[in-house]
């Protein structure tokens, strides 16, 4: 059942609302005298210099992130075994162009791990996850600020350790499920976030939002035997920074795509039809989605995805600038503690 946002809380929300724009354009948008701030182009290729498990491994040069996925983050190294994060790219993080984020135990999701960081009580605020696959083969991370000052600066980033090997294709096999769960953070702000610094001011113009986050439940069948790959995100609800529940939102689904010989793959994003909160009975594109396969016999699978809006055509929540950045790090139905949903797949099908 759809929960109401409180009232002292819809302030925070259409606040931190109000004061974002699209980060995944390479340009920001002129603002109403003309003159706009530029923003990183946000290419997001890979260096090829990430680490796992405490030592340094070959991250796959041949994977990029596109642009409009990258937005504002060129580069993260994901330490899984350490518990660190490396940010390039977003403005007024930290003082180095690298900026080393601090693990917040309280904000983690379903397995994703949560780090924040905000220099002074006046500066901004970023909230990030990140989290790697059962296996090290992959990795995913999300960062976001949804303001002040007009402008929210948000991102997302992901790689894979070694080459692509994708499973065999038999008469018997080639399709392949993958589930788990999804995690984002939004360009909406709560000016009262759990993990904000004391301010000790009260001018609006001052205060500092922390962006309100997103989590789910993904699903993904990717058919090796034709080399295409769609899926799911459904169960999508918008949490406080206490990470309780506000409201139900719109599924989405990963439009079908093809999977490139470097076991990458980029799409475009669509509500759920299916879903009545969507609004909705049209192919209603409101995003997209990218991504690439890891591990042997492709075991794992990592991505991001980035969303123009997701409150529904009807904008059930009042929301007319929202954005989304998500990642998904998903392990390949029948191994390790596969989600209940892999209880349905076929288990003859897909299994290397």
């Amino acid at each position: 059942m759809k929960q109401t946002v409180a009232s002292l809380l819809v302030c925070a929300l259409l606040a931190g609302c109000a004061s974002g724009s699209n980060p995944f354009a390479p340009e920001t948008t002129a603002d109403d005298n003309g003159t706009g701030t530029g923003t990183d182009d946000g290419t997001g290729t890979d260096t090829g210099n990430g680490t796992t498990g405490g030592g340094t491994t070959t991250v796959d040069s041949s994977v990029s992130v596109p642009s409009e996925i990258a937005g504002n983050v060129s580069n993260v190294t994901y330490d899984a075994a350490n518990g660190t994060l490396v940010v390039e790219g977003v403005s007024l993080d930290d003082v180095p162009y690298s900026a080393t984020y601090r693990r917040a135990p309280s904000l983690d999701q379903d397995g994703y791990v949560a780090f924040t960081i905000q220099e002074d009580p006046l500066d901004r605020h970023y909230t990030a996850y990140a989290r790697e696959s059962t296996d090290g083969s992959v990795r995913a991370t999300t960062v976001g600020s949804p303001g002040p000052r007009n402008r929210s600066f948000m991102g997302a980033h992901f790689e894979r350790d070694g080459s692509y090997d994708p499973p065999e294709v038999t008469e018997d096999s080639g399709i392949v499920t993958y589930a788990g769960r999804y995690v984002a953070v939004t360009n909406v702000g709560d000016l009262n976030g759990s993990d904000l610094l004391p301010a000790g001011v009260t001018d609006p113009e001052l205060l500092v939002p922390q962006a309100l986050v997103v989590h789910g439940d993904a699903f993904i069948n990717a058919d090796f035997a034709d080399n295409t790959v769609e899926g799911n995100i459904y169960n999508r609800e918008l949490l406080d920074t206490n990470l309780n529940v506000i409201s139900e939102l719109p599924s989405v689904v990963l439009v079908v795509t093809d999977i490139e010989a470097n076991g990458t793959f980029s799409g475009t994003v669509e509500y759920d039809i299916s879903d009545p909160l969507s609004g909705t009975t049209t192919n209603t594109e409101i995003g997209s989605y990218s991504g690439v396969f890891g591990g042997t016999d492709a075991s794992s699978v990592a991505g991001a995805v980035e969303l123009d809006e997701f409150d529904g055509t009807d904008n059930n929540l009042d929301f007319e600038t929202e954005l989304e950045s998500g990642v998904f790090v998903l392990d390949q139905c029948g191994t390790g503690a596969s989600p209940a949903v892999c209880n349905s797949v076929n288990p003859n099908v897909g299994t290397p």
